[in-house]
């Protein structure tokens, strides 16, 4: 089992850098395979067809960097704080899987269940770790909110929109330069900024 466990790892690793670098469409099993020295019917014994290997791959980068970001959001005390961190880290992440993220999102109409259980998962981690700040700042005292997964759920549509309003305006770009992804970050922190100061504590 510890083996199979093992090789269905190595299979993702390698899986995750040519979908990362090239993109679903322009990956192949077989490259995947080479990549590993696997023969391809090793590959198929994991996983039926590249579509549910790419979801497969998509769960193991989201499940891997969202269990990152909630410990380290446990460990800052102040809202604030824990909110810009998590920026920080949101478009760390959709900067390095950029291919990945985009594709799955571009294609969600098209691809098995599978892929948009996953995506769906996704929503619901990063929605959670939203509410986890917004029920600190209120643990503080800095915040007053009535509905706190109601109000998470608002700020990730609002943070989500952001990016997808200025990206859309590169299409054509295969990949948004550093300043794009920068100004993202930027425009996202000032939003979340002006979000918590709405929901701040009223001074009596």
């Amino acid at each position: 089992m510890m083996n199979a466990d093992k090789k269905r790892t190595q299979i993702l690793e390698a899986a995750k850098r040519r979908f990362a670098h090239f993109g679903l469409a322009k990956t192949t099993m077989a490259e995947i395979a080479k990549d590993l020295s696997f023969s391809k019917a090793l590959l198929y014994y994991y996983f039926p067809d590249k579509n549910a290997l790419y979801a497969a791959v998509l769960e193991h980068v989201i499940n891997q960097s969202f269990e990152e970001m909630d410990i380290a959001v446990d460990t800052i005390a102040d809202c604030y704080e824990a909110m810009m961190f998590t920026l920080d880290k949101r478009i760390e992440f959709v900067t390095r899987y950029y291919n990945l993220l985009e594709y799955s999102i571009s294609a969600l109409q098209q691809v098995p269940d599978t892929m948009a259980c996953v995506l769906e998962d996704s929503k619901d981690k990063e929605r959670s770790i939203l509410a986890k700040i917004l029920q600190k700042g209120i643990d503080t005292g800095q915040l007053e909110i009535d509905d706190v997964n109601e109000t998470a759920e608002i700020l990730l549509f609002a943070l989500v929109g952001m990016r997808f309003s200025i990206l859309k305006d590169i299409k054509g770009v295969l990949f948004p330069t550093k300043d794009e992804f920068d100004r993202i970050l930027a425009l996202q922190k000032k939003m979340a900024t002006v979000f918590l100061k709405g929901l701040k504590t009223q001074a009596v």
